[in-house]
């Protein structure tokens, strides 16, 4: 017993001396812990909130955490995607269509020609193939969705315009 308690205690010293390290990577490390921690606390998402997405294809600030890439015997990609307020993406259409699974929040979501439509946590959208479309989060809310997107060989999206200012507001 005297034994195991002598190993027990090395073992945590060994973890206590490699916690503490060098005083000067101590310091960054803790700094970079801080920020880490600041930035979880202020995030609550089931996913991470991902990467940064491409500023050409979103207004506002955008984030993407692929959860499945398509692959050879998929047919779809899976991603979280999450909007600040204010953020949407371009119009755009999926040829083999899209699902979106609103996970947290609020947002908005509009096809071509008709008017913009607030979605919440735990709604879904399926939209149909080539329907011109956009969706992004409130004015004042973050929407975070999994976004299930077909490809079926035709590709999974194609870009259009930016949604401007002006089609942002009408209709709310």
């Amino acid at each position: 017993m005297k034994a195991r308690k002598t190993t027990i205690g090395l073992i945590l010293c060994g973890a206590l001396l490699t916690a503490i390290g060098c005083g000067g990577q101590r310091t960054a490390n803790m700094e970079t812990t801080k920020m880490e921690t600041t930035q979880t606390e202020k995030w609550n998402g089931i996913f991470p909130k991902g990467d940064r997405a491409p500023a050409d294809w979103f207004t506002g600030t955008v984030w993407l955490h692929m959860l499945a890439q398509k692959t050879g015997g998929d047919e779809y990609g899976i991603g979280s995607v999450t909007f600040e307020p204010g953020a949407r993406s371009n119009w755009h259409t999926h040829p083999a269509g899209q699902t979106l699974v609103v996970i947290d929040g609020q947002g908005l979501y509009q096809e071509r020609g008709q008017k913009i439509r607030t979605i919440n946590k735990g709604e879904t959208i399926v939209c149909d193939p080539n329907i011109e479309h956009w969706h992004g989060a409130t004015p004042n809310t973050r929407m975070t969705h999994i976004a299930i997107t077909n490809d079926k060989g035709a590709g999974n999206v194609t870009w259009l315009k930016p949604v401007t200012d002006e089609e942002y507001k009408v209709g709310r």
